[in-house]
């Protein structure tokens, strides 16, 4: 092999590496919010061992009381609940805790606790593995 052929090979396999590095997300699924008064795009990620729902820099709660990020199965389940929605615009990650099984959802939720009312559902479209 010559070695400029080599070389190319070489900086080519560095600087294009085939596989994923660590700490890169993974996406499995995403979706947009459709109804409440929620709108914008949401991913369930994947970071190392660890899953995430993220929402996309277009994300926008209008506002309520007590917001939750939850999952759910053809409607909310309390099973998927996850944490409180952190801010009500923009970017913004959730770790989905690791005995919920985020596969076995194909909905997110922005749920209101006080009036136990959904304010916004995403139906999640899983990514081929």
């Amino acid at each position: 092999m010559k070695k400029r052929h080599f070389l190319r090979l070489i900086c080519g396999s560095v600087l294009f590496p085939q596989t994923p590095l660590a700490n890169e997300p993974t996406i499995h699924a995403e979706g947009s919010f459709t109804s409440g008064v929620t709108s914008g795009k949401v991913y369930i990620i994947q970071i190392d061992k660890e899953w995430f729902v993220k929402f996309r820099d277009d994300f926008l709660h209008e506002g309520s009381p007590d917001p939750w990020v939850a999952l759910g199965k053809d409607g909310y389940q309390r099973s998927g609940l996850i944490a409180e929605l952190k801010q009500f615009k923009g970017t913004q990650k959730h770790k989905i805790n690791p005995k919920i099984e985020a596969l076995q959802f194909n909905e997110v939720y922005i749920w209101c606790e006080q009036h136990n009312t959904s304010l916004g559902r995403a139906k999640l479209i899983w990514q081929k593995p």
